[in-house]
């Protein structure tokens, strides 16, 4: 889902050093399982995660390695940057579209298609409906304190490393207009196909462990 992350990280970017002992692109691949349940549930609170399905890439593809009884589910996505990690955890909505969109882009980099064609193709299938839309308001959890963000997924990321922990809610039908404020806490951000994705950005006070963020 940090396919989206907000634009103010392209700002505080510019300071951050983009290196990481390995040059762009390097194809993503997952941790053994345990260590990927763990990086993964870091993603949203004990509340939601401990109880969530757990995915991790297999090759290509997405395999669930641990089933939860919540109907939420929690990922490790990554893009071609060395060292990003996005643990990402969605709710039932968000497990029915945003995930779907997630796997796929990071099984397009373990295909090793470009990142410019990865955008194409996943716009060409959410315009097809090979992609499904959220129909209702869909929320991502992005609270793991041991996230490493990139300003973008392309070849011009800078690395941001530990960001701040937040919350993503798509499909809420909310614009920087109606809100009529700036603050440091809340953003609206334009999307996927032809902007009319709207994601509504909330950071919040503490990692998913409790502990205060920056």
């Amino acid at each position: 889902m940090r396919a989206a992350l907000p634009l103010v990280l392209l700002t505080l970017a510019t300071t951050a050093s983009a290196q990481d002992g390995a040059r762009y692109p390097v194809q993503p691949k997952s941790l053994p399982d345990a260590e990927e349940i763990a990086l993964a549930m870091s993603a949203a609170p004990e509340e939601v995660s401990s109880r969530a399905d757990i995915y991790a890439l297999r090759g290509t593809k997405f395999e669930k390695i641990r089933s939860g009884t919540n109907g939420t589910a929690c990922l490790v996505a990554r893009d071609y940057h060395p060292g990003s990690l996005y643990p990402i955890c969605f709710d039932q909505e968000g497990v029915r579209t945003l995930m779907l969109r997630e796997m796929r882009e990071v099984s397009l980099r373990a295909e090793g298609i470009p990142e410019p064609r990865i955008e194409e193709m996943v716009q060409e299938e959410m315009a097809s409906g090979k992609l499904p839309k959220a129909t209702k308001a869909a929320l991502a959890y992005m609270m793991s304190p041991r996230q490493v963000l990139y300003s973008s997924a392309d070849s011009t990321g800078r690395r941001v490393g530990q960001w701040f922990p937040h919350v993503m809610m798509a499909n809420v039908g909310i614009s920087k207009e109606q809100l009529g404020l700036s603050s440091r806490y809340l953003y609206v951000q334009a999307g996927g196909e032809a902007g009319s994705l709207h994601e509504f950005v909330v950071l919040t006070a503490v990692w998913s462990d409790g502990k205060p963020a920056k």
